[in-house]
């Protein structure tokens, strides 16, 4: 893959396994980060490859350094792009080399040896042998890689894309007519006025200042970069700066496929004083839902862009980009202490509706349930007139009216029962059988999410102090493979689960394995059926 996120070259640690490709180990580990600022999980890099690479009749001898990257084989980066200069056609995917350095060859098919494709172990004989001392590796002091794509992200783009597109009319239901002004995209595009919940940016004492890098962008993110510097001026939720603080900006990927810019305030967050204004368990919330049989969900628009920071502080949260320096006006998606600030708001905003189990909030995110139609369209009312008091917006697009099941906070809720989300359970078709220590952490984090689905017959083997165990997942009676198998062929109901009722009669089971104790609720049917209905 070609990517311009990318600094360098990296190859995949399990291509490099698989084919049995020799390296060299570094002298001096070098820092690799993600594309929005974080530390990759690999820590650094370590060791590099050197292969000879062929890109049709082109052939050149470079060096990849070696990392997980997902599903990708390879990944060349910028600095091949400035080398070599290519031209790129973006419309069809190809890439012509016509401006390569002196130090390329072109091989001719008369004169082609044996292919030397990164599929094969177009090693040299000298890189062969194992070098003791280590090597080297020239260029920046620290390496920024950018994924191409998740699975999860990829089914959801399909699902959209499925999607008849409505107008706001034709997406709110006549009795809520009254309210259209709340989904306007046009009255959405305001600055919105000091309140209360302005979001402060509290520094700790003795704090030092920094300045960040500019990231390299691809043509179609130049191009995003430019729309939006021009909708956040005209819209005034950013003006330019002469902060002394500077943090980086760049793009990733949404569901829908689009661009969302972000800015990486990894260090302005590690210098601000922590607000532990928490926010909703996911499991109590799922919990209240029991009973519910019709549900309306609203997604507010602009999210985070609805609170202002507070007066005197907007500097200390300047961008970079190639266009200049810019504060935000209002707070964006990645300031610490956002998630508190704004949960904060919309507590204070529904709390009655909270309290009295009609509405959940989590975020931008807000449900509306309940058990008859009247109550619940008077409900949705109510929840409209408050947003159009605080003057806040919806996405039409995004909202659901009155239907009896609904997706939410990772879950698909229906009457009585709660299901796994569809998207993610698709993802599962990619993914491979647990092998190594970096498969089990992607695993169980999708285990820990979803743990009231998950027996712990699945969870325990997945522990990294277990590594012993690993070979053994390859096994078809294993636990996890067969829970894996299970999940994709659709021969369980374990992405499916009743809600706990502590009105009805429950068994409470719980088998040793060594010092774990599994925990499971039975919830006994009307038809004398036993189901399981939660783990614990």
């Amino acid at each position: 893959m070609v990517d311009s996120g990318a600094t360098t070259k990296f190859i995949n640690k399990c291509f490099i396994t698989e084919n049995r490709v020799r390296t060299r180990k570094l002298k001096e580990p070098i820092p690799l980060y993600n594309i929005d600022g974080t530390l990759n999980k690999d820590g650094s890099i370590s060791e590099v490859a050197m292969l000879q690479m062929q890109i049709g009749d082109h052939v050149e001898k470079t060096v990849f350094t070696v990392m997980d990257i997902g599903p990708e084989d390879m990944i060349v980066g910028l600095d091949w792009l400035r080398k070599h200069n290519p031209k790129i056609d973006w419309e069809t995917g190809s890439l012509r080399l016509l401006r390569c350095p002196e130090t390329c060859s072109v091989k001719k098919a008369g004169q082609m040896e044996q292919a030397v494709t990164a599929c094969d172990t177009g090693v040299r004989p000298t890189v062969r042998r194992p070098c003791e001392q280590g090597i080297t590796l020239p260029g920046a002091p620290q390496l920024f890689v950018a994924a191409g794509h998740i699975y999860f992200q990829l089914f959801a783009e399909e699902e959209i894309k499925r999607k008849v597109v409505k107008t706001t009319e034709e997406s709110v239901p006549k009795q809520y007519h009254k309210f259209l002004n709340v989904f306007s995209k046009e009255a959405s595009e305001r600055l919105p006025e000091r309140k209360p919940y302005d979001h402060a940016i509290e520094l700790v004492p003795g704090y030092s200042m920094f300045h960040s890098k500019m990231y390299p962008l691809s043509n179609n993110e130049q191009e995003e970069l430019d729309m939006f510097l021009k909708e956040q001026l005209a819209k005034g939720y950013i003006w330019e700066s002469k902060s002394p603080i500077s943090s980086p900006f760049f793009f990733i990927k949404k569901k829908e496929g689009t661009l969302r810019p972000v800015q990486g305030y990894r260090w302005l967050n590690a210098i601000t004083v922590k607000n532990r204004y928490p926010l909703p368990l996911i499991a109590e919330m799922v919990d209240k839902l029991h009973g519910a049989t019709l549900f309306t969900k609203f997604d507010v628009r602009w999210g985070y862009n609805n609170v202002r920071i507070k007066a005197d502080d907007e500097w200390k949260a300047a961008f970079i980009t190639n266009r200049g320096l810019y504060e935000p006006l209002v707070m964006f998606f990645d300031l610490t202490n956002f998630p508190a600030t704004f949960q904060a708001m919309m507590n204070k905003i529904f709390h009655d509706l909270i309290v009295s189990g009609k509405v959940l909030v989590y975020l931008d995110d807000i449900l509306v349930f309940s058990t008859n139609k009247e109550e619940h369209e008077k409900v949705t009312r109510e929840v409209l007139r408050r947003l159009q008091e605080n003057n806040l917006f919806l996405k039409p697009e995004k909202c659901k009216w009155n239907v009896p099941k609904v997706d939410y906070v990772g879950y698909v809720f229906s009457g009585d029962e709660v299901a796994m989300d569809p998207a993610k359970l698709k993802g599962i078709n990619k993914w491979p059988v647990p092998w190594n220590k970096k498969d089990v952490q992607k695993f169980q984090g999708f285990s820990n999410f979803y743990h009231r689905f998950i027996m712990s017959q699945c969870a325990l083997p997945q522990s990294p102090g277990r590594p012993r165990t690993i070979p053994r997942w390859r096994e078809p009676q294993h636990y996890v493979t067969t829970w894996l198998y299970q999940l994709r062929s659709n021969r369980t109901r374990a992405q499916l689960r009743p809600h706990f009722f502590c009105s009805i009669v429950s068994v409470a089971k719980w088998p040793l394995f060594s010092f774990w104790i599994l925990l499971f609720f039975l919830l006994l049917f009307y038809r004398g059926n036993a189901f399981p209905c939660s783990c614990i």
